[in-house]
């Protein structure tokens, strides 16, 4: 078994040093590597210049068991990545005729003939020798798992296509297995995912557990208007082989945080996000969903359906931004949005309502407020959202005081409004 022990990230592609593309890659891949157990200590991005690309190549050689490499395995002049990777390690190119009968099948499919491939496609057929190839089921530029040695360290490259589409699903259907078979360790992580409470306030009760880890570890990450903490227990391949028992203490652990945040602000423990436990719920209690959205215009509708399943339970959504719709689609009474506002209690309720009357669902969610950056006043700031949850036996609402910026406010509006639903459901 390989001591695959480190690893880093080198992105190739000069469309990311002048920010053409946000590198999403390198972030979703540090998460791969952590969860398969691999410390990750340096992620570079280098433009397609090939000298620049071979000693980013060489510095990572020297200081890691694995480099994972993404770009550059196109069929134009400036991808570059697979033959500065054959000339690293000393190797020839060689014709890998299973990926050139996949790319003319491609073309195959795409209704064009052999006159219409130019020759520059071909080129991505061409492997370096003794390599392991990873088919492209998305694309035209396959893969390549490439072992070898430096100064005696052995050292595995990884090199992937660079759109996210194309390299995600090589990664975990191809380069995760093959890694699994390599590597001495493997990790058992519990995700607990908390709403309604603050990652320094959430870190402040579970301070001691923090301060007090070993082996399991557990550790925070915040994002917008939610807070995952991560309970990971490191075992060895090598004890296990050999019958040393090596016990399960995540759940203990989990336990313990339970027992200081409460059940109250855990939504869920393990990979669900908000969306898609909202969506569960709905399935499990056979109840369909409506939304009537001011200021998330859409973005509450686009947070469910992103996930699969979504058409069991989503009606439908009416984007209410003008007061207009809300008065005639919505049937806000006009005393309301002349007296208390688009942004208040009540007209939240009469959306919810409205949209439930609407969409002939069994609970219908409205959301509005006041976003920004312009629009607040000192009695409705920028900030204020109120939410609201029709259902047959009445309505549930939210007051929400947001700080941020315009897509903080939308965005946590959403996860709120979500949270209010599985509240309801639970």
């Amino acid at each position: 078994m390989k001591n695959i022990r480190t690893g880093e990230i080198l992105c190739v592609g000069t469309e990311l040093l002048v920010g053409q593309i946000v590198n999403t890659n390198a972030s979703w891949l540090a998460g791969r590597l952590a969860l398969l157990g691999i410390s990750s200590y340096y992620q570079t991005v280098v433009g397609d210049n090939p000298e620049r690309i071979l000693e980013a190549m060489r510095q990572a050689s020297k200081r890691s068991d694995l480099i994972v490499v993404t770009g550059g395995l196109g069929p134009t002049s400036d991808d570059l990545t697979m033959s500065i990777a054959a000339k690293l390690v000393n190797r020839d190119l060689v014709l890998h005729q299973p990926s050139r009968d996949a790319i003319t099948e491609i073309f195959r499919r795409m209704g064009r003939v052999d006159s219409d491939i130019t020759e520059n496609n071909w080129k991505q057929a061409m492997m370096p020798e003794q390599a392991h190839i990873m088919p492209n089921g998305n694309g035209t530029a396959p893969g390549a798992i490439l072992e070898y040695e430096v100064e005696g360290h052995p050292v595995t490259m990884i090199l992937l296509p660079g759109p996210p589409s194309e390299m995600q699903p090589m990664f975990i259907e191809q380069a995760e297995p093959w890694l699994a078979e390599h590597i001495p360790t493997y990790f058992k992580h519990l995700f607990v995912r908390m709403i309604g409470i603050g990652e320094s306030k959430a870190e402040t009760l579970l301070i001691d557990l923090i301060r007090k880890q070993g082996n399991p570890t557990l550790a925070p990450y915040a994002s917008e208007g939610e807070v995952m903490f991560r309970i990971s227990q490191l075992f060895e391949k090598s004890l296990e082989a050999s019958g040393i028992e090596q016990p399960d203490l995540t759940g203990e652990l989990l336990k313990q945080v339970r027992n200081i945040i409460g059940d109250e602000h855990i939504y869920e423990v393990g990979n669900r996000k908000m969306p898609e436990v909202v969506r569960d719920l709905l399935i499990k209690n056979k109840k369909t969903i409506s939304f009537a959205e001011s200021c998330t215009a859409g973005l509450l509708s686009s947070a469910l359906v992103d996930y699969a399943g979504a058409s069991e339970v989503f009606r439908g959504s009416i984007i209410a931004y003008d007061n207009s719709v809300k008065e005639n689609i919505l049937s806000v009474p006009a005393g309301i949005l002349n007296t208390e506002g688009a942004v208040s209690e009540a007209c939240a309720i009469a959306m919810a309502q409205g949209c439930r009357n609407v969409m002939k669902s069994d609970l219908a969610v409205a959301v509005t407020g006041i976003a920004g950056p312009d629009g607040g006043t000192p009695d409705k700031p920028v900030g204020l959202v109120w939410l609201a949850v029709a259902r047959e036996d009445g309505v549930e609402t939210r007051k929400l005081t947001l700080s941020g910026n315009r897509g903080r406010i939308r965005h946590v509006s959403v996860l709120q409004a979500l949270d209010l639903v599985r509240r309801q459901l639970l």
